[in-house]
């Protein structure tokens, strides 16, 4: 499902980057004159006092560009935010894993048939019986 939506996105933008291109092209040849364009007071220490004639497509196509490169900015920032995230979540789940696998014997020690085999001892036997005996007598 997200491979279509994916290709229907593609394609939707690739169609309007196109439309956006013959419009944008038939506007500028319609347009392809010389305006006066007057600079603000804050530039006119680095242009001047006096009105600039500028090309209209070009003035257009500046525009155009920098729209263009402000969207494809803020469209990589999201992706770099929405990436990043996923890789510190896949980090902390790693972490997780790690501490979980590094204090397994404290929290499921191994079971009995990974231990070595023990033979029965006859004196330890012994031994045990005989405090088993003692406990006996004192309690009473």
């Amino acid at each position: 499902m997200f491979r279509w939506l994916r290709l229907i996105a593609t394609a939707t933008i690739i169609l309007c980057m196109i439309g956006l291109g013959v419009i944008a092209g038939l506007f500028l040849v319609a347009n392809s004159g010389w305006i006066p364009v007057k600079i603000p007071p804050w530039l006119e220490g680095l242009f001047g006092n006096r009105p600039h004639d500028v090309w209209l497509p070009a003035l257009i196509a500046g525009w155009l560009a920098s729209a263009v490169l402000l969207a494809a900015v803020v469209l990589w920032s999201m992706f770099y935010v929405w990436r990043r995230r996923q890789y510190e979540s896949l980090i902390g789940r790693l972490e997780k894993e790690l501490a979980k696998l590094r204090n397994l014997p404290f929290t499921e020690p191994a079971p009995l048939e990974d231990l070595p085999a023990e033979l029965p001892n006859v004196q330890a036997a012994r031994v045990m019986k005989a405090l088993e005996d003692d406990e006996a007598l004192d309690a009473r």
